[in-house]
């Protein structure tokens, strides 16, 4: 067998994922029905899969049910793709898989993984059927562990020895699951970028940038603080997919009022007709170009705009696993229900991605340049980097709509609309939140306030 492997402890199997650049990992038991034909049961809903890792949501298909005599013959079954899924084989490749994915069951409800093959139509033969009818009692586990900013390395281990499942009995659940072990492999990368940080804070540096052959040039763009933040820490902008930091999230901010995310509407007016949204919705500034604006939260009539923001077809406090077929979406209504603007849920699931799961948020200041020399040189501002930072781990969709039913997270949109000037119309659809030191409790599971100064 080319992907089985037979460990004798946890640690065999760390010191392999380790060496592939893995961050942490989920581990599963299977047992004998979990296989490519029968799926393998992952939770009652996307936790702890989504967004732990990179996936794409397809909430209105394609996938088919053909269960005869059932309910659901021959309609859509949400599910979710890995955006980036390999098989670590034994000789230590990785086999990309194709359209490996998390099938969504709402009627249950239960989320399950489906289609194993790789792109050379391979998969460990311990995932197929025959292997499990003719060994039955063999002991098997799946690891998926995440490399990067969420891809998935999976290893398959069969019948390993008996320290190796003692010591997976033993890790922490993974959150909000009962059927998934988490293992946390980056043991040292939070002490070593809290150790780069506390090197930058306080001091002012120029608003600068590495290009791709790690030259500094000056920045002066709205992002300058997070461009000359991993300058300092010398990270090429988007130079892999390994995140900021080994996976870690780096987000810097001048105000308390953050923006989270900007999905724009895929549903109404808006996603029909941006001139025919800006101009039935809209008002004009003295240049006679149309905008959009005012804070809207969930079931509050923004004065400013006169639309109302609304969750639809979800109960609150209920998984969205169990709503995923409903047509959930965020509504923003005029007061004779007129969808003006529309998210559905996928929009959002698919810009709430995996590298919000485990995000650094770094205070920062940003003042006009006024050393000549570096003026002279093209630099506009200085930059300076608190002391203090806030470490955020584990979001998931339920934290994230739960912030929009209490109001935490509000759409404060500006988008412009210039009638004749294509070229200076603007789309933005803002989500933040007032105050990320107080909200980031409603949005993570694990938030720590850390001091770089000793």
């Amino acid at each position: 067998m080319a992907f089985e492997y037979n460990f004798h402890s946890l640690s065999e199997l760390a010191a392999l994922l380790g060496a592939n650049e893995a961050t942490e990992a989920l581990i599963k038991p299977l047992s004998k029905n979990h296989n490519d034909k029968n799926q393998v049961y992952s939770g009652s809903d996307f936790r702890p899969l989504y967004p732990m890792f990179d996936m794409t949501f397809s909430l209105r298909g394609p996938s088919v049910s053909g269960k005869k005599g059932g309910a659901t013959t021959g309609q859509s079954i949400p599910e979710a793709v890995f955006t980036d899924f390999s098989w670590l084989d034994l000789a230590g490749h990785r086999i990309a898989a194709r359209g490996v994915r998390m099938i969504i069951y709402p009627q249950y409800p239960e989320t399950r993984l489906s289609a194993f093959q790789t792109v050379e139509n391979t998969m460990p033969e311990a995932m197929s059927v025959a292997y499990t009818k003719t060994f039955p009692d063999s002991v098997r586990y799946l690891v998926l562990a995440r490399r990067g900013n969420g891809a998935v390395l999976a290893v398959m281990v069969v019948d390993p020895g008996p320290q190796f499942v003692s010591d997976v009995q033993a890790l922490p659940p993974a959150s909000g699951s009962r059927v998934w072990k988490h293992l946390r492999l980056r043991v040292t990368a939070d002490s070593r970028l809290q150790t780069k940080l506390a090197r930058v804070a306080g001091k002012p540096m120029p608003g600068c940038r590495l290009d791709s052959a790690g030259n500094t040039l000056p920045f002066n763009g709205t992002q300058v603080c997070g461009y000359t933040l991993e300058h300092a820490l010398g990270i090429n902008p988007n130079s892999d997919s390994h995140g900021d930091f080994e996976g870690i999230e780096l987000k810097t901010h001048t105000q308390k009022k953050v923006t989270l995310f900007t999905p724009e509407p895929d549903m109404g007016v808006y996603a029909e007709s941006f001139p025919e949204f800006m101009q039935s919705f809209g008002y004009q500034d003295k240049e006679g170009n149309w905008r959009v604006t005012g804070i809207h939260r969930v079931d509050e009539r923004c004065e400013q705009s006169g639309l109302t923001l609304r969750i639809a077809n979800h109960e609150r406090g209920t998984s969205l696993a169990s709503s995923a077929d409903k047509n959930v979406h965020l509504a923003l209504l005029t007061d004779e229900g007129i969808l003006t603007a529309g998210w559905s849920l996928e929009r959002i699931l698919n810009c709430w991605t995996a590298k919000h799961n485990e995000a650094v948020y770094v205070p920062a200041v940003k003042v006009t340049a006024t050393d000549l020399a570096l003026i002279a040189e093209g630099y506009r501002f200085s930059v300076e980097f608190s002391s203090e930072i806030m470490w955020c781990r584990e979001t998931s969709a339920e934290r994230l709509f739960e912030a929009l039913y209490n109001g935490t997270l509000f759409l404060d949109p500006a988008p412009k609309f210039c009638p004749g000037k294509p070229q200076l119309n603007k789309r933005r659809s803002q989500w933040r939140v007032n105050d990320i030191r107080a909200a980031a409790r409603d949005i993570y599971t694990d938030v720590r306030i850390i001091n770089l100064q000793p």
